[in-house]
């Protein structure tokens, strides 16, 4: 699905696959964002998709943490993917992932 401001299609954490490596761009309401908060997922962190099932994504944080998230939440994540993003675009990765 295209929105409207961007030429890129707007596309949801609950579409991503085991492997796949995410910017999250918006998170839509306040609530699901404090859920986020809490777990340690913010708007502009990049997260690694550990595995995912039918009812959940299990998600790599920048700060090194494995969080589950329910596929029913993540619908309302609006995600892009690296190839997606502009590279001169600041963004938060964990330490590791900075030394590589």
């Amino acid at each position: 699905m295209l929105s409207g401001d961007s030429p890129e299609p707007v596309r949801s954490l609950a579409a991503t696959r085991t492997g796949d490596v995410v910017l999250i761009k918006r998170i839509l309401f306040g609530t699901l964002r404090s859920l986020c908060t809490d777990l340690g997922v913010r708007e502009g962190d990049v997260v690694h998709c550990r595995a995912g099932s039918a009812s959940h994504l299990l998600l790599d944080t920048p700060t090194g943490r494995t969080v589950p998230l329910d596929r029913e939440w993540a619908r309302f994540i609006q995600v892009s993917t690296l190839a997606d993003i502009d590279r001169t675009a600041p963004l938060r990765i964990g330490a590791d992932e900075a030394a590589i």
